[in-house]
């Protein structure tokens, strides 16, 4: 069996069916908290900047399922 035949598989459709879907939505998920992991420093260095010295707690987003 060829490697293009993988698909054909029962590991590769389980791959492909299950495994990359999983993948792709941690990935999103990753992104999400990033953005706001991003804004959140942007907001504090804002801040450090205005002269404040205000403690803000990071906001990630929590996109459990």
């Amino acid at each position: 069996m060829g490697g293009d035949d993988f698909f054909r598989t029962r590991m590769g459709h389980r791959f492909f069916e299950a495994t990359m879907p999983k993948v792709a939505d941690e990935l999103e998920r990753l992104n999400i908290n990033l953005e706001a992991l991003v804004a959140e420093l942007r907001m504090q260095r804002s801040v450090r900047e205005d002269g404040t010295h205000a403690t803000v707690e990071p906001a990630l987003a929590s996109n459990s399922k």
